[in-house]
C-alpha cells in the first residue's frame, strides 16, 4: 500500500513538472556567460595528462602519414589545357573504375572527367606518401558511372571546350579552336551521337558541381564505393609492389587548333 501510494505521488509530481513545463515554455529566459579571450598571450595552460595521452596519437597519425606508399621519376602538376597531373590521376580512376565495374548491360565505361579544382595539391618527385595523396584529394569524394544520352554527352565535349582550365579526362581526345569543339574521339572512335555512352567521374560533379548540368539528368547512376582517394592509394601502393615507377605522359587529349 505505501508503495502504491508513492508511486502515484512520483507520478503526480511529474505530470504537475510537465504542466508546469510546458506552461512557461514561451517565457523568456536570462542567459548568461563568460567571455574567454584566447590569443598568443592569453594561452590556455596544457594539461599534462592530457597531453601526455595526445603525444601517442600525434606520433602514431604522423607514422602514418609519412608511409612511402609510390615513387615517381618526376614531379607531377596540374595544367592547361592538359598536364602531367589531369592525366595520371584520370588514368588511375579510369583503369580503377574499369576494374570494379560490372555492367548489367554488357557495356563497360567509355571515358573518365573529373575537375581541375578537385586536384588539390601537386606530386614531387621521389617519395610519395600517404600525406601527399590526401592533400592531391582531401574530400571525400566517391567514384560514380553515369550513363548519357547522346546529346548530354556532346554537350559534355562542349563544355571541355568552352573552360578555361584543363579538365582531367581519359579515353578522350577533344579538339579545340577558340573555345569551340572541333573534334572529339572517344577511345580512338568518332563521337555516335545515336548512342549512350559511359563516364565515370565522381559523386560532386555527378550532383552539377563545377556547372556541369550536363551530368543532372543521366540514364542511369551507378555507384561504385570506392573513394576517389582510396583508388589513387590503391593504385599507388599496386605500382610499388610490382616494383614500378608512377608514369604519367602528355599525349594531346586536349590540344588547342589554330
Amino acid at each position: 500500500m505505501v508503495r502504491d501510494q508513492r508511486l502515484f505521488f512520483s507520478l503526480l509530481i511529474s505530470i504537475i513538472m510537465l504542466i508546469t513545463a510546458c506552461g512557461h515554455k514561451d517565457l523568456p529566459r536570462e542567459v548568461t556567460g563568460e567571455l574567454i579571450l584566447l590569443d598568443s598571450v592569453n594561452v590556455p595552460v596544457p594539461d599534462p595528462a592530457i597531453e601526455s595521452s595526445l603525444k601517442f596519437y600525434r606520433e602514431e597519425f604522423a607514422r602514418e602519414m609519412n608511409h612511402v606508399v609510390a615513387f615517381s621519376p618526376f614531379a607531377m602538376r596540374r595544367a592547361s589545357p592538359e598536364g602531367l597531373l589531369n592525366n595520371f590521376v584520370a588514368d588511375l580512376v579510369s583503369e580503377v573504375a574499369n576494374e570494379l565495374y560490372e555492367p548489367g548491360d554488357g557495356q563497360d565505361i567509355d571515358f573518365c572527367l573529373l575537375n581541375y579544382g578537385g586536384l588539390r595539391a601537386n606530386l614531387p618527385a621521389g617519395e610519395i606518401t600517404r600525406s601527399n595523396v590526401f592533400e592531391l584529394m582531401p574530400f571525400e569524394n566517391e567514384m560514380v558511372v553515369l550513363t548519357l544520352s547522346g546529346e548530354k554527352a556532346y554537350e559534355l565535349f562542349e563544355y571541355l571546350a568552352g573552360s578555361d582550365r584543363g579538365m582531367p579526362i581519359s579515353g578522350l581526345k577533344v579538339g579545340i579552336r577558340n573555345g569551340e569543339l572541333v573534334n572529339v574521339l572517344i577511345n580512338g572512335k568518332a563521337f555516335d551521337p545515336d548512342r549512350n555512352y559511359k563516364v565515370v567521374t565522381s559523386d560532386y560533379l555527378a550532383e552539377g558541381g563545377d556547372r556541369m548540368r550536363f551530368f543532372l539528368d543521366p540514364i542511369n547512376t551507378e555507384v561504385l564505393g570506392m573513394r576517389i582517394r582510396d583508388a589513387i592509394m590503391m593504385y599507388m601502393e599496386r605500382e610499388t609492389a610490382s616494383g614500378k615507377e608512377l608514369h604519367a605522359e602528355l599525349d594531346g587529349r586536349i590540344y588547342v587548333m589554330d
